[in-house]
């Protein structure tokens, strides 16, 4: 048994630094900010199935816990700060999903985990801290499930809606197995926690953690490739004609110019957006885009913000800044 335990382990920690390449690929090729959290994510996590690993098979060095705390969490500062860092990679990922606009105030929403956390690993050993400690987050990520499903509720663009309902199918399988996490810690620790004392339990006693780390491992993995091998589509052009009855006007489509249609096809700017950009890269306030497109003001903020994530800018000189790599290709 403790064999096919170590090769488990052995095998999760390889799956795990598997995942980070094709991520890194993509950030050196592109240096968007998501590929980075996506190899920060997954080293956090290569670190804490390496302490595992050899607190169970190399044995925890003497002194490193009082009596009292939990012992058998091998290091409580390291545990607490990994477990701080993919919470806030898990949100800054959602972040750029939901195409919503990250502050950094947001990263204080981590302070009450943190202070929680800190917290049990000093008060005695009982089933309910134990339950506590490894559940907060958990509860954390279900937070998170919940926040996506109420912002793709919300979405109103159709096309953010339909990049949001890709992930639809993923998170909501994270959202299964936290649940599944926290029934398995429940009955593991309240009811059977004495028959498997003798085990080395690579896992922390939960098999449905590991199945959600490999679940995002191989999907994250899979993501990224088929990134690397993918082929830009290039959209035929055809002209239609417009027709302009007595009376009426109609916004004429603007035609991307040249060295701008590589940057809309690498972003896949929608039409709208592409139009948006022809009007910012001539240095057009937003009332003049509202006139010259014949939209409202909230439609060209919504498209202006929407350009903002898929380009990964904050504002709308950094956005000009790479359109111009490309124009002066």
């Amino acid at each position: 048994m403790e064999k096919v335990i170590f090769f488990y382990s052995v095998f999760l920690i390889a799956l795990c630094a598997a995942a980070v390449s094709p991520a890194g690929i993509l950030y050196l090729r592109t240096k968007k900010k998501q590929y980075l959290y996506l190899i920060l994510l997954f080293t956090c996590y290569l670190t804490e199935l390496t302490e595992l690993h050899y607190i169970v098979f190399v044995g925890l060095p003497t002194g490193l816990i009082s009596p009292g705390d939990l012992s058998h969490i091998s290091y409580p500062a390291l545990r607490i700060g990994i477990s701080a860092a993919i919470l806030l990679l898990d949100l800054l990922l959602l972040f750029w999903i939901t195409g919503r606009r990250w502050k950094n105030i947001y990263g204080l929403s981590i302070l009450p985990m943190l202070g929680i956390c800190i917290y049990l690993v000093f008060q005695p050993q009982t089933d309910l801290v134990v339950w506590l400690f490894y559940s907060v987050r958990q509860f954390y990520r279900l937070g998170y499930c919940a926040w996506f499903g109420i912002c793709l509720f919300q979405e109103q663009e159709p096309e953010r809606k339909k990049e949001m309902g890709r992930y639809t199918l993923p998170i909501f399988g994270i959202f299964l197995l936290n649940l599944c996490i926290l029934l398995e810690d429940s009955l593991v620790i309240s009811h059977i926690d004495s028959f498997l004392s003798d085990i080395p339990y690579i896992s922390e006693r939960n098999f449905s953690e590991n199945i959600l780390w490999m679940f995002l491992c191989i999907y994250s993995a899979g993501r990224c490739i088929s990134e690397i091998y993918k082929e830009p589509d290039v959209p035929e052009r055809q002209e239609e004609p417009i027709a302009e009855p007595e009376g009426e006007f109609f916004p004429v489509r603007q035609e991307p110019r040249e060295g701008m249609q590589a940057f809309i096809e690498k972003y896949r700017l929608t039409p709208r957006e592409a139009e948006i950009l022809g009007c910012m890269a001539d240095y057009k306030s937003a009332a003049e885009i509202c006139g010259e497109l014949y939209i409202s003001m909230g439609t060209v903020k919504t498209h202006t913000h929407n350009i903002y994530a898929k380009v990964n800018v904050n504002s709308k000189n950094e956005l000009i800044r790479e359109l111009n790599g490309y124009l002066n290709q």
